[in-house]
């Protein structure tokens, strides 16, 4: 059900003042801590906020992916840790995109309303040590014997992988003449034969925790299947990567507000027409924001358009993060760690995925190309 002008206002004010009380004041801390606090994660349940893409009859508040947009937009910007937010974004996306969205009904009635109360959260498992995500490459396995499935195999690079109490597992279902067909299962923390690792470390977003699996023969009922088994690459993986996007595009934006905020009383008067600029990106940002969490919702199989979209958003925030780079050159912030800390953070976040990005601009330009071309020819 939709929600009403107050109700959202409200759901996003519960989220603004849970940013204030809780982050803002922590940053220091927060940005450098190597482990995700366990006192701020059940003060986020307690404010109702680990529900917040959960629907209503299993004790969430139903939030759209519009609202999760404008939610980490507010996270960042009145908290200034984007790896917090990334921790908590991926708690409300995963839920929405994979449960509530993909899972069976018995699945949703035992899972939802423990992720509901922050009891429990999630992890998608597809990246492999050495492998990346890329689909040629990847190697863990899930053999259907009887009704379970048998898994063997190794994940890295898990986004909140050492909080999570289950893990989505992208594996291989079926391979014939070196086509592959994936499947997602959902993995209990606790099944026998799986064994955390360390994963691969970054020194960057922190508190956003990382972390890997190790699995080995580990058996799962097939009633655990997320979706349609053969077609999680296309559900689970390139469709996980386009609402991702398309979702935290505008915690892009709130970031980098919060770094202008933070500098503002210290950038020289001949600084202005940069400042001008940043202000007036902003304001065409916040736009295509809203559009990319608006198609989000509205967005099923077609992913082009949002794919397209995004991409023209990821230049323009590149264009204004420059920007933001020219200014702080000629500022000292020797005694603002925290924001010296929040650039850092910002300008790790513009090159996630990078090579993926510029492999769409490369695509999209050669289907203009060709059009062109094609066109010529009449």
């Amino acid at each position: 059900m939709q929600k009403s002008p107050r109700e959202l206002t409200d759901l996003l004010n519960t989220v603004k003042e849970f940013a204030k009380r809780h982050i803002f004041p922590r940053r220091r801390e927060l940005i450098t801590a190597t482990e995700f606090p366990a006192d701020l994660w059940q003060v986020f349940a307690e404010c109702g906020l680990a529900g917040l893409s959960i629907p209503a009859q299993y004790g969430g508040q139903g939030a759209s992916y519009q609202t999760l947009s404008k939610a980490a937009h507010f996270l960042n910007l009145y908290g200034g840790v984007p790896g917090a937010t990334m921790t908590f974004l991926a708690h409300w996306q995963i839920i929405k995109l994979h449960i509530v969205e993909e899972a069976e009904p018995s699945l949703k009635q035992q899972l939802l309303p423990l992720l509901a109360a922050g009891k429990a959260t999630l992890s998608v498992a597809i990246s492999e040590p050495k492998a990346g995500a890329h689909p040629k490459h990847l190697q863990t396995t899930a053999d259907r014997v009887g009704d379970e499935f048998i898994l063997n195999g190794e994940k890295a690079f898990l986004t909140n992988g050492p909080l999570a109490q289950y893990f989505i597992v992208l594996a291989i279902t079926k391979e014939l003449n070196a086509r592959r067909s994936f499947s997602a299962v959902l993995v209990d923390a606790k099944t026998p034969g799986l064994e955390r690792t360390d994963g691969v470390k970054i020194d960057f977003l922190h508190p956003c925790p990382h972390g890997g699996i190790r699995l080995q023969n580990c058996k799962v009922p097939v009633a655990n299947l997320i979706g349609i088994e053969g077609e999680a690459f296309v559900r689970t993986s390139l469709r996980m990567r386009a609402i991702e996007d398309a979702v935290g595009a505008a915690s892009h934006i709130g970031a980098l507000a919060c770094l202008l905020n933070d500098i503002i009383d210290i950038i020289p008067e001949k600084l202005a027409e940069k400042v001008g600029r940043i202000e007036s990106q902003f304001l065409a940002l916040d736009i295509v924001a809203e559009a990319l969490g608006q198609m989000a919702d509205q967005t099923e199989e077609d992913m082009e358009f949002l794919l397209h979209l995004q991409l023209g958003f990821r230049q323009q925030l590149m264009a204004c993060g420059t920007v933001m780079d020219e200014i702080v050159q000629e500022i000292d912030l020797s005694n603002k760690p925290e924001t010296a800390l929040l650039l850092r953070d910002i300008n790790k976040l513009h090159s996630i995925a990078h090579s993926a990005h510029a492999a769409r601009l490369v695509k999209f330009g050669r289907n203009k190309l060709s059009l062109t071309l094609a066109n010529r020819k009449i």
